[in-house]
């Protein structure tokens, strides 16, 4: 009995230990940060350098100040840029080149956004921010010199989901770009899995309204990121970073 006795005190020793240990295995580790915009959507994050960015494409459809952004509907005029009217619209997710597996939600790919929600000021949550170019040449030179010289948006892509024309990355990163397309000057959804297209806050405001630019940036088949001047009627998506 004394014998049983000791042992059973044995692997109680061994069990508190163990669970101990495994509580106690990095105390100063902090928990993953997530952030939650106006919907209540939670996102979670990745930190890069000195960056820390969302990990998923913004999907809300309230400003950060409660006011609801207007969904844009078919017949709605997404280019008018007198009239000012902040909208939003969904990527086309219907897969018709079968290059996914499951059927995707409406809002796998976050959503899209026109000029004037952009300009807005109020799409991110508090504490965050719409990058601009400078940040994102920022996270590529940061890869670049760590590992991924001449293969950042490989590395940034997500491995599956891409038409075999644009091709999927590796997602090393652990970035999950994916290919939301874009919305084209007349509100249409455009070539979603084949390329992966995010807004940037620079616009070009020395021209006339009609023929400003906003600098886009885009993965698709290049092995770099792609920056590039698009009218500000264009439609993109949003990956916020944290101020």
């Amino acid at each position: 009995m004394k014998l049983l006795s000791r042992v059973n005190i044995i692997i109680l020793a061994l069990i508190c230990c163990f669970s101990c240990s495994k509580d106690d295995n990095n105390p100063n580790e902090e928990p993953a940060l997530t952030v939650t915009d106006a919907d209540g959507n939670v996102y979670n994050t990745i930190t890069i350098g000195n960056q820390t960015w969302m990990l998923e494409n913004l999907k809300t459809t309230t400003f950060n100040d409660g006011t609801l952004i207007t969904e844009h509907l078919f017949g709605m005029d997404w280019g008018d840029l007198p009239n000012q009217t902040t909208q939003y619209q969904w990527p086309n997710t219907d897969d018709l080149n079968n290059v996914v597996d499951e059927e995707l939600s409406f809002d796998f790919y976050g959503a899209m956004y026109n000029h004037w929600a952009i300009e807005s000021g109020k799409l991110a949550p508090e504490g965050w921010r719409i990058p601009s170019q400078s940040d994102f040449e920022e996270l590529e030179n940061y890869l670049s010199e760590n590992g991924f010289e001449n293969q950042v948006a490989s590395g940034l892509k997500t491995s599956s989901g891409w038409l075999p024309s644009s091709g999927n990355g590796t997602n090393t990163v652990g970035f999950n770009g994916l290919p939301n397309g874009y919305i084209n000057a007349f509100g249409g959804a455009t070539l979603a899995e084949g390329i992966c297209t995010w807004a940037t806050t620079n616009v070009n405001t020395d021209l006339p309204l009609g023929s400003r630019t906003r600098v886009l940036v885009q993965l698709s088949d290049s092995e770099n990121i792609l920056y590039s001047d698009n009218a500000i009627q264009i439609g993109a998506g949003i990956r916020c970073i944290k101020e």
